[in-house]
């Protein structure tokens, strides 16, 4: 499984990045392939550098890396690509990973 993790920064004042995102959604969510979505609010930078700080980290999940350039390449990812650089500011960073997981049984102890 390979996903997209975008990190967004703070809004700059008088940002409306709620509805922003809340669009952005609704055009990242008709990607073709997309397998799974997880969202999650920022509450406490624990250790890190002050330079970027985080208020929302959003993950999409694909079967392969081959099904996530589609999906990116597909006029549906790139609506939802442009509209992600318009409503940051391109404020954010992306980032691609090859996905695991371990279950606690498969934990090495």
């Amino acid at each position: 499984m390979h996903k997209i993790t975008i990190f967004f920064y703070l809004p700059l004042p008088g940002q409306d990045f709620n509805s922003g995102w809340q669009k952005f959604m609704g055009l990242a969510e008709k990607m073709p392939g997309l397998r799974r979505e997880t969202v999650s609010e920022i509450s406490e930078l624990v250790f890190g550098s002050q330079g970027h700080q985080f208020i929302k980290i959003h993950e999409f999940y694909f079967d392969s890396r081959q099904s996530l350039n589609a999906a990116l390449q597909s006029p549906e990812g790139q609506a939802a690509g442009d509209w992600l650089h318009v409503f940051t500011r391109k404020r954010f960073s992306m980032l691609v990973a090859e996905h695991k997981e371990a279950l606690p049984e498969e934990f090495v102890r």
